[in-house]
């Protein structure tokens, strides 16, 4: 009889025991839990969890909410640095464009400055064979002024010396028609 009250007491410890632990709930946590990205499982009291995975890190509300902060700005000052890389590519773009466009309009003006160079040249030479042409004139006026002004100085002294014979031929007329009256 001892032994009948004895196994019908373990009966009934084990049955109150294992009612105990079917009242309680057990979460497992799963291996695959240590690549999960997003929001940490909140771990309740008075509940029984079996971790699958190798390390747990256990952290309070408060240390849980300072890293989601610093998370989360970290996320918007990478957003920040991302919007200005962007603007200075954009920036470097546009100055590459631009410094292409100078290039451009460099080479252009040289173009033109190089063809009015060569205008300039033509005219200058042009300009020369006109001077060389009116200097050559001007000598040639000036022989010919030359000329005329011995010409016409001759032509005064011929004049005078004409007078003068017309003036000793009448004299020495005279001369000799006094004589012979």
């Amino acid at each position: 009889m001892k032994k009948i009250i004895a196994i019908l007491f373990i009966f009934g410890v084990c049955s109150v025991f294992c009612q105990e632990m079917d009242s309680l709930q057990v979460i497992e946590i799963p291996e695959s839990y240590a690549n999960k990205t997003g929001e940490p499982f909140i771990v309740k009291k008075d509940s029984l969890y079996l971790f699958r995975t190798s390390d747990v890190f256990l952290v309070n509300k408060k240390s849980f909410l300072a890293i989601k902060n610093v998370y989360q700005s970290t996320l918007q000052q990478d957003k920040m640095t991302k919007e200005l890389v962007e603007k200075y590519s954009q920036t470097l773009r546009r100055n590459i464009d631009l410094e292409r466009r100078l290039k451009i309009n460099f080479a252009e003006n040289d173009r033109l400055d190089q063809l009015v160079y060569e205008k300039t040249q033509a005219t200058l030479q042009n300009t020369q064979k006109a001077l060389d042409y009116t200097v050559n004139s001007l000598e040639k006026a000036t022989t010919s002024l030359e000329l005329v002004g011995n010409g016409a100085k001759r032509q005064k002294r011929k004049g005078v010396f004409e007078k003068i014979l017309i003036g000793a031929a009448g004299i020495g007329a005279g001369v000799l028609v006094g004589i012979s009256l």
